[in-house]
């Protein structure tokens, strides 16, 4: 995926530019913290099962001082809305992420 990220960056600069205008916008708009923020973007990236996005999110989630339990307990909460398969191989990803 960082490929494909890094692929579209440079065919599709303004584009890029004004997504992340955007990200930064809606992240900025209410009262939560990045911490919190990232758990809930690792959650929907589960939901969504976007391996990519949750790796990155996870990542951001750790930078923003999640622990590895809060992370796995983000992807757990998923299980109602994503079912079971989808929030097993996100746990996996995240695993492989955050233990090597």
């Amino acid at each position: 995926m960082p490929k494909t990220l890094e692929n579209f960056k440079k065919a599709f600069p303004d584009a890029w530019s004004s997504y992340e205008q955007l990200k930064r916008a809606c992240d900025k708009a209410g009262p939560l913290d990045a911490k919190t923020a990232e758990l809930i973007k690792a959650g929907i990236s589960v939901a969504l099962e976007h391996e990519g996005g949750l790796v990155a999110h996870v990542s951001q989630a750790k930078k923003a001082g999640a622990r590895p339990e809060e992370i796995y307990h983000a992807i757990l909460l998923a299980t109602g809305l994503a079912g079971f398969p989808a929030v097993l191989a996100g746990f996996a990803a995240a695993k492989k992420y955050l233990e090597g």
